[in-house]
C-alpha cells in the first residue's frame, strides 16, 4: 500500500525567515505538494525558498520559488 501523506513537513526559521520543507517518498513530486508552503504567507515572518526533498535523481525546481532536492544531496 503506497501512502502520499507527508512523512513531514515544517518550516525551517533562519534570520526571521521560513523555508518551508516537504520530505517525500517519491522521485517525481508533483508541483501540488508545493500549495501549503502558501500557508506561510499568512504569517509575519518573510518566505524564503522552499523545497521538497525526495528521490528524484536529480536537483530540479517547481519554479522560482520552490526547488526538487534529491535526498541523496544531503
Amino acid at each position: 500500500m503506497r501512502c502520499s501523506a507527508p512523512l513531514l513537513s515544517y518550516p525551517l526559521d533562519q534570520e526571521g525567515k521560513l523555508f518551508p520543507i516537504e520530505i517525500k517518498k517519491m522521485a517525481a513530486p508533483p508541483k501540488k505538494l508545493t500549495k501549503v508552503f502558501e500557508l506561510i504567507g499568512k504569517s509575519p515572518l518573510e518566505r524564503g525558498t522552499g523545497a521538497v526533498l525526495c528521490m528524484a535523481d536529480r536537483l530540479g525546481a517547481f519554479d522560482q520559488d520552490n526547488l526538487i532536492v534529491p535526498i541523496s544531496l544531503i
